[in-house]
């Protein structure tokens, strides 16, 4: 009973204060508020500030080279989208696959895979001239049975796989 009560006195109480009249209107004189002080550093600061500043920047940037020039530098794309010798970016390690050493009295062997071909390779192998097992172009450089390795030379750069 008590809390009927209560929730009649509040909610007449909101619905008697929400219908009075809107006459709230708030002026504020702002004339009166007192205006914030500009304090500016003087000149001479700021200008050695920047000049600093500028000299350190300065010497860790580049020169701007022109579009030709950076463009030159990257290879963006082929110029035919159908053709399959432009963009082989170094597919080479990930086809190549080195399974096996073989010594013998006069030379050394290595048992690689390279796109679907099996077989040997020897230190006088070069792709393309004298074996299928490599790219054209690369060369062994070396193969130490030892310490299961085989280092390859193509486009450049030297190539070494683990057994």
């Amino acid at each position: 009973m008590i809390k009927k009560k209560l929730f009649l006195i509040i909610f007449t109480s909101i619905f008697l204060v929400s219908c009075s009249q809107k006459n709230n209107i708030i002026d504020f004189d702002i004339s009166d508020l007192p205006k914030p002080k500009n304090i500016q550093p003087a000149k001479d600061e700021i200008e050695e500030l920047t000049q600093q500043d500028n000299k350190k920047f300065i010497k860790d940037l580049d020169i701007f080279q022109s579009r030709d020039k950076l463009l030159s530098k990257v290879n963006i794309g082929k110029n035919n989208p159908f053709s399959k010798g432009e963009t082989e970016l170094n597919k080479f390690s990930s086809n190549f696959k080195l399974t096996g050493f073989l010594n013998t009295e006069t030379k050394q062997y290595v048992f690689v895979s390279y796109l679907g071909n099996e077989g040997t390779i020897s230190k006088d192998s070069v792709g393309g001239v004298n074996t299928n097992l490599l790219p054209n172009g690369a060369k062994v450089m070396a193969i130490d049975s030892k310490e299961k390795q085989l280092k390859i030379s193509f486009d450049n750069e030297d190539y070494i796989f683990e057994f």
